[in-house]
């Protein structure tokens, strides 16, 4: 495998992954608007850095259900226009292109309940349509809700670990009878290896531990005080992945169980105390 091109390098996905490729020695290139490489305004930087790279990991997006009603436009002008560019390019030199989708386009069923899904949707849309095409080759990983040590981005199992540590109230949208699939930043990285190596062909995968939880029983598992407030607009009522097929194609099987590594994270939090 020669140098892999990832898109959003310096995001919490794709820092973890560089930091896995780094402890393997293997070579990569990266792209991301916080060195001033913004994909939207200039697609240069990604066509220069491409020549000696034969996969593209594209992680950089626009990100998060709730802001996305407010700013339906940027996320549609960078999470399909980008990724539209993206796909073409790879297209036309013959990149095999690794997209990095989201469990929410599933929605409860039907498809996407929320502009930032729908989105990573049409995103995934256009690079079938290259692959019909010209032939693109692409895997497509739709990637279920994320936790982990270092999470930056205020996902809800960082949120309420924060709100825990402050001896605030955990706080509960919607009644907890909600249900999520939960995979650590670090499983999904490998399965997105896993992915670089074995290049399934045209395959749109779930990375996600086909496992889910109810959110009360995580609340429960804190063993502390919550208060609930509406759940927000656009969040399905149940997320699981399809583990089972995604093993048919790639060499990957999640390590990490949410539960667990909430007790552990809770047990070393008393023990500093």
């Amino acid at each position: 495998m020669n140098k892999v091109l990832i898109t959003g390098h310096r995001g919490w996905i794709g820092s973890n992954f560089t930091k896995l490729l780094d402890s393997l020695g293997m070579f990569w290139v990266g792209i991301d608007r916080l060195d001033g490489e913004d994909l939207l305004k200039d697609i240069t930087p990604f066509q220069e850095k491409l020549a000696d790279c034969d996969i593209v990991v594209h992680l950089a997006a626009t990100p998060r259900i709730p802001a996305s009603w407010a700013n339906a436009d940027h996320y549609r002008d960078n999470n399909i226009g980008v990724t539209d560019q993206i796909a073409r390019i790879c297209a036309e030199q013959h990149k095999h292109l690794i997209f990095a989708s989201s469990s929410s386009v599933y929605g409860n069923g039907d498809g996407p309940l929320n502009p930032y899904s729908w989105t990573k949707y049409a995103g995934e849309q256009s690079i079938q349509m290259y692959s019909r095409s010209r032939n693109l080759e692409y895997t497509i990983l739709r990637i279920f809700t994320n936790y982990g040590e270092d999470d930056p981005s205020g996902l809800v199992i960082s949120r309420w670990l924060d709100q825990y540590k402050k001896g605030e109230p955990l706080l509960l949208r919607g009644t907890g009878n909600q249900s999520r699939d939960f995979i650590h930043v670090k499983d999904t990285c490998r399965a997105i290896l896993a992915c670089c190596l074995e290049k399934p062909l045209n395959r749109v995968l779930d990375i996600g531990t086909g496992v889910n939880v109810k959110l009360i029983d995580i609340v429960k598992a804190f063993n502390c005080e919550y208060t609930t407030e509406p759940e927000l607009p656009g969040y399905a009522s149940s997320t699981r992945a399809n583990a089972y097929n995604t093993r048919k194609f790639i060499n990957w099987t999640p390590e990490y169980q949410l539960l667990d590594w909430i007790k552990e994270n809770l047990a070393l939090d008393q023990g500093r105390q």
